[in-house]
């Protein structure tokens, strides 16, 4: 088994591990229930918002990785206004960008991008780093309002 295939197979544990061990408190955290079921037959409200973020950080990192030359827009941005003002404020800081934890983004990490659902309105995005072969994983708190994608918290580094 090669190490993408390995990484696949074990992630979600690592992710669920990584999440219940590393999420900071919040009392807004302990207060949110867990998202309802949607009408029977389709995706349940978390598995739909779970799609959406898989979605945009997908076209965000293959808008990242992109080289000059190639005309790939910028994702619309479905931050909230207090998670763009925190994350405006870890880039000017750090100059690292910190939705992918990282400056750049290697195109052959976009096959190794996945989300999986923690807790009430918490996610895990994970990738395999390919620049240091390492899996990075950045906890989200996102929900759909109005059928819309919304990041409401990005954990910083």
């Amino acid at each position: 088994m090669n190490p993408t295939q390995a990484m696949k197979h074990l992630l979600p544990l690592v992710l669920l591990l990584l999440a219940t061990i590393s999420a900071e408190p919040s009392s807004a955290r302990n207060t949110i229930s867990a998202p309802t079921q949607a009408a029977a037959g389709s995706a349940s409200a978390t598995e739909q918002t779970r799609e959406a973020l898989e979605k945009f950080y997908t076209e965000y990192a293959r808008w990242m990785s992109a080289s000059f030359d190639e005309e790939i827009a910028e994702p619309a941005s479905p931050l909230d206004d207090a998670t763009r003002r925190k994350v405006e404020k870890a880039r000017e800081e750090s100059g690292g960008d910190p939705i992918i934890r990282a400056q750049d983004f290697n195109k052959r990490s976009l096959p190794t991008i996945t989300v999986e659902h923690v807790e009430g309105e918490w996610y895990a995005v994970a990738y395999l780093d390919t620049y240091e072969n390492r899996c990075v994983i950045i906890p989200f708190r996102a929900l759909l309002r109005k059928g819309q994608l919304v990041i409401t918290d990005v954990t910083l580094p």
